[in-house]
């Protein structure tokens, strides 16, 4: 007997759906995202300019916590995304993209 039918239902579309998932357009500001068993966290900047933001890390308190000023753009937080609650902008257009400092009152 022949079938007419696929062999594995949806293999027409193959890697290429996976990569229009993984190109889904990023929401502006913070953000959390997986790559296979890592966790990950971003902030995407919409704006045309660089900017100052505020990112909140888990444990310590705000001592923990410090400024980093982001280009327009997705820019990847440094360590495992679980290490971050939140980043938001806080002003400061026109900072030198990378400056990191500590945190303080705003």
């Amino acid at each position: 007997m022949t079938s007419t039918s696929p062999s594995f239902a949806g293999s027409a579309r193959g890697p290429a759906a996976q990569q229009t998932t993984v190109n889904a357009a990023v929401p502006c500001g913070f953000f959390r995202y997986s790559v296979r068993e890592s966790r990950f966290a971003a902030y995407n900047h919409c704006g045309e300019t660089t900017v100052r933001i505020h990112v909140d890390v888990r444990g310590g308190g705000s001592s923990n916590d410090f400024h980093l000023c982001v280009s327009p753009g997705r820019t990847q937080l440094p360590g495992a995304g679980p290490n971050y609650l939140n980043a938001y902008y806080i002003g400061g257009a026109g900072c030198r993209s990378g400056e990191r400092t500590g945190h303080t009152s705003h």
